[in-house]
């Protein structure tokens, strides 16, 4: 199973983006900041690299989450429940939809539920589970944009 972000909206705060799994639009991605991240140290999650994932227990948030393996100088980086920036520490959170502010998804515990479900079952058929984060397109690009603003 691969899963996908497409980063589509930078605020000072946050990065926005979708999120497909095996080029399927799966739901949306809230990140922190890459300049100026709610938690000093804890930036957006480095483009460009294929990441492996597990399905690990984090000790911080107290269930099973994936875990993206390598993530250079960090430790601990996950796909997981929130709605905000202040809600990861470095991490990626899935909501169904983007907004209703800029730096906001709703329905996080949907979505993750979703992306747990294809993790488990990817894991079940004995598949890898990689991850790669993608910068947002060229100004006037539409690629990328696919599920901005839609519910799942």
């Amino acid at each position: 199973m691969h899963i996908d972000v497409y980063r589509f909206l930078e605020t000072d705060r946050s990065i926005i983006g979708n999120l497909f799994v095996d080029g399927q639009p799966f739901c949306v991605s809230l990140e922190p900041s890459r300049f100026k991240p709610v938690h000093a140290g804890h930036p957006c999650i480095p483009a460009g690299i294929v990441y492996k994932v597990r399905l690990t227990p984090s000790p911080h948030i107290g269930y099973v989450t994936p875990e993206l393996m390598d993530v250079p100088d960090r430790t601990s980086i996950r796909a997981h429940k929130g709605n905000k920036p202040e809600d990861s520490l470095g991490c990626t959170l899935v909501g169904t939809s983007h907004g209703p502010a800029a730096d906001w998804i709703s329905e996080s515990a949907v979505a993750f539920d979703k992306l747990m479900e294809a993790c488990r079952a990817a894991e079940a058929r004995g598949e890898e589970i990689t991850a790669e984060y993608h910068e947002p397109p060229a100004q006037g690009s539409a690629v990328g944009n696919s599920l901005q603003g839609q519910t799942q």
